[in-house]
């Protein structure tokens, strides 16, 4: 085994592993609850109080439940927005691809087409050019066979022409179609924004809200410190009324992610339908 010859690169390693650790969420720490110590106090200080310690224990129960809920809500609004983004983000991208494969395959059938009458066309405009040239000089056999020959050639050429036009016409329609198809399409998914309006609308209220939580929580932690149990009890209901509004918030915002989500599923069934 090699030795490193210099320490400082020994405990590199060691140094990076430790930055990584340190970088990642501590949700633990986040989590607002009494230590055993804090737990004590509450105890004593509602020894004399049978009744408020049974209305100060559920009442902190329901403390605890809601920062469950409030994880959970948090969770859910995370996973389906990214997965609203994700949809939203693929669908657009389809939307401008909606009859691709059968608009090119017209366009090239039409390029085709007016490769292929390219040289009778040409043949006929020089025909009518050596009539033209013929009358100027009076020539009238010329003329006479000139005009047989371009007469032949016009019912290729009206044919030609007939092909031509009704790709065209295949080709214009093929886009007006795709340009229906794709403005309501759109217009089914813009539906979501209004949406995404009052999502911003209600994050900040609830991030307006969550500010006092950590001063409310300190507020707790004195009163349970100062040994008052009617304080404790009010300043911890404070408490769990702000994280209800929290959730209440929350929930709003879940339940538009889920219209959100709707919004798209149904454009994505009609886009699945143009196929």
């Amino acid at each position: 085994m090699k030795l490193f010859k210099n320490p400082i690169l020994a405990v590199l390693p060691f140094i990076i592993a430790l930055s990584l650790v340190s970088s990642l969420p501590v949700r633990a720490a986040a989590s607002m609850q009494w230590s055993s110590a804090q737990q004590a106090a509450v105890d004593r200080a509602t020894a004399a109080d049978s009744a408020l310690r049974s209305k100060l224990g559920s009442l902190y129960s329901s403390f605890t439940a809601l920062q469950n809920q409030l994880q959970q809500t948090d969770q859910s609004i995370n996973t389906l927005h990214y997965q609203n983004e994700e949809l939203k983000s693929a669908l657009t991208k389809q939307v401008k691809t909606i009859d691709a494969d059968k608009i090119s395959k017209l366009e090239q059938a039409l390029k085709q087409a007016k490769d292929k009458y390219k040289p009778l066309m040409s043949a006929y405009t020089a025909l009518n050019q050596q009539i033209k040239s013929a009358g100027k000089l009076k020539n009238k056999q010329l003329s006479s066979m000139l005009k047989a020959q371009a007469d032949t050639v016009k019912i290729a050429v009206q044919i030609a022409k007939a092909d031509i036009k009704n790709k065209e016409q295949a080709l214009a329609a093929a886009k007006s179609k795709r340009s229906a198809s794709q403005k309501r399409i759109r217009a089914i998914l813009s539906g979501a924004d209004p949406l995404r309006i009052k999502i911003k609308a209600e994050k900040s209220t609830a991030a307006s809200l969550n500010k006092n939580i950590s001063p409310m929580w300190r507020g707790v932690t004195q009163s349970v410190k100062s040994g008052d149990a009617r304080k404790i009890h009010n300043d911890l209901n404070t408490l769990v009324s702000q994280l209800r509004q929290i959730q209440t918030q929350k929930q709003k915002i879940l339940a538009l992610e889920n219209q959100i989500s709707s919004i798209l599923q149904n454009a994505k069934s009609q886009l699945a339908q143009l196929k």
